[in-house]
């Protein structure tokens, strides 16, 4: 008899849980408690970037993130707290900047002189000194290369002396890679005859027939000084740099940038990294921010991947982080610097790489062992050979386990040949295709030949050999033109017809950049600043698609990209930038 009351028992109680799963269940189907996501976003043009369904109509999310995709009819029925509908406007991933300076802005405090002649603008930097006697350091900006550069000889010393003997004086080029210094300056630094140059032909003092400096320094030479004799100290210009920079990282939010890498603030890393952080602690960083250890002298080789991690110690937070490392392979073409296969015409200069392959093989290795990753700015086409047979030596040594994402920048001239080394390697490239348009200067073109000239930024060739491509702005300075150039529509236009806005060109009819057939497709452009940027900050399986799962990172146009006046696309902002499924810029239309 107790047994069967005890059975009985048993089944009333299995009885009661059964209806009251079956009464969740329910209430999982129809109750906002259980199952009602934040949002459903319907009637919309959302290209997705995920290869497998580029294009959706509506999407829902939850949490901050997506959890379901579809046609409109799908998510009709779907319980929801908000429904917007799009009324056809085009949705986005948000966008990703793979190479930006904005904790730079407004780091340097230069004097502004011009003129349209040598001696205009010596008589300006004559006028700009007597009219600032307490300053110790005169540091100005900016003498065009086409005024004092010819074939391999520079600005020189004597030239400054003449007019200012006794100032110290820091004069820098309109490219922001080469400086012209007097005697005095040099003296300061206690650069002379016997002084190394950090790489010969790279980051260098020029010299005369004696060997004695010129005043004409190059690279890292020369940045290797900035945070010693040019610290910032002054109570206005924190305050201003501060302010800037909080400014700039509105700017590059409000065009839909919701995470970015800064490739560094030569040698002013530790001050530029305390404001981010700071910016983070006061809830005023509205984008994920991805710092690094720049090295512009072999000697920074050594010691840079103990500052990584002493940055991640020090500054790292939830959106302030550390992974890589920025690397200066070479330097510019204007200023000879960049390493080329052939030697620059008219001058007969080769400049070698900063490291040799042995050297970067090594830094692969370490960088390995410690899980960093390596950002290459690269603009001639030896110093992207070498840079591609230290990867492929490292990962001969590692095999399948290699950890270091390799990101190649700019790659200004690649010799055919090593495109397909770029995807076969890992390695991405990372172009900033706002750089596309046609150059008004000639300096470069004269410096190459023809030939290289009308071979440069093989993007498209880039893309289609299958290696992941990202893109970027390489920004800092620009005054009021700033948050223009920091735009990916301005890449994405520039990228799209190899010519800026016509409003910037220089005649009637500037042309298209040669050559023609590497003007990128918007589809390979959006692809470059969503998915494959997410890739290249390993966040992947986070952001830069729309897809289920993925954090709700996204923006939304009101004018359809893919549809639009190609000349047009430069002027586009979104009216909504949503990251982590909070509205970061604009508003949800009504």
């Amino acid at each position: 008899m107790r047994l069967r009351k005890l059975f009985l028992v048993l089944a009333l109680l299995a009885l009661l849980a059964a209806c009251r799963n079956a009464a969740v269940s329910l209430l999982d189907a129809s109750s906002e408690t259980y199952q009602a996501v934040d949002l459903v976003i319907h009637n919309a043009r959302i290209y997705t970037v995920n290869q497998d369904q580029p294009w959706s109509q509506a999407v829902a999310i939850k949490n901050g993130k997506f959890v379901r995709l579809g046609k409109d009819s799908e998510l009709a029925s779907l319980p929801a707290r908000r429904r917007l509908d799009l009324q056809q406007r085009l949705l986005l991933p948000a966008m990703v900047d793979g190479h930006s300076h904005p904790g730079y802005v407004s780091v340097e405090d230069f004097g502004e002189v011009n003129g349209d002649t040598p001696k205009a603008l010596l008589s300006s930097v004559k006028k700009y000194a007597d009219q600032h006697p307490e300053q110790k350091w005169l540091r100005l900006c900016c003498w065009p290369t086409t005024m004092f550069v010819n074939g391999d000889q520079g600005p020189k010393k004597e030239v400054l002396d003449a007019i200012l003997p006794d100032r110290l004086v820091w004069f820098e080029s309109e490219t922001a890679h080469d400086f012209w210094l007097n005697s005095a300056a040099l003296a300061e630094l206690g650069v002379t005859r016997k002084t190394p140059d950090p790489k010969l032909g790279l980051a260098m003092y020029a010299r005369d027939e004696n060997g004695d400096p010129t005043g004409w320094v190059k690279e890292g030479a020369g940045v290797q000084h900035f945070s010693t004799q040019f610290a910032l100290s002054k109570p206005d210009h924190i305050k201003r740099h501060k302010d800037r920079v909080a400014d700039i990282l509105q700017h590059m939010s409000k065009h839909g940038l919701t995470a970015i890498f800064d490739a560094g603030n030569k040698g002013y890393g530790d001050y530029v990294y305390d404001v981010i952080s700071t910016l983070e602690r006061e809830g005023r960083l509205p984008l994920r921010y991805f710092g690094t250890y720049q090295i512009f002298t072999p000697e920074r080789a050594k010691i840079a991947v103990d500052e990584v991690k002493r940055y991640q110690r020090e500054y790292g937070g939830e959106l302030l982080r550390f992974n890589s490392v920025k690397l200066f392979m070479d330097g510019i073409s204007a200023n000879q610097s960049a390493s080329y296969t052939r030697p620059y015409l008219g001058s007969n200069i080769a400049s070698e790489p900063l490291l040799t392959t042995e050297e970067l093989t090594a830094l692969l290795l370490r960088l390995h062992e410690e899980r960093l990753d390596l950002m290459v700015h690269s603009i001639g086409d030896r110093a992207t050979r070498t840079v591609l047979d230290a990867v492929q030596a490292a990962r001969s040594m590692i095999q399948d386990d290699f950890y270091p994402r390799v990101t190649v920048a700019h790659l200004a001239l690649v010799d055919p040949v090593d495109i397909p080394r770029i995807s076969a390697l890992g390695v991405v490239a990372n172009f900033s295709p706002w750089w596309f348009g046609v150059e008004s200067s000639s300096v470069v073109s004269d410096l190459l030949g023809k030939e290289r000239y009308g071979a440069m930024y093989p993007a498209r060739s880039v893309f289609e050999s299958g290696a992941t491509v990202t893109f970027s702005s390489d920004e800092w300075w620009g005054g009021d033109m700033l948050p223009t150039y920091l735009s990916p529509y301005l890449g994405m236009q520039t990228g799209h017809t190899r010519q800026y806005p016509k409003e910037w060109w220089q005649t009637e009819d500037d042309g298209i950049r040669l050559p023609a057939s590497e003007r990128l497709t918007l589809e390979q452009l959006v692809t470059g600043y969503t998915r494959h940027g997410a890739y290249q900050l390993r966040l992947e399986d986070q952001l830069g698609s729309i897809e289920v799962g993925k954090t709700a990172d996204f923006i939304v146009l009101d004018q359809d990209l893919f549809t639009m006046k190609p000349d047009e696309i430069w002027r586009l902002q979104p009216s909504l930038v949503v990251m982590e499924g909070k509205v970061m810029q604009g508003a949800y239309p009504e």
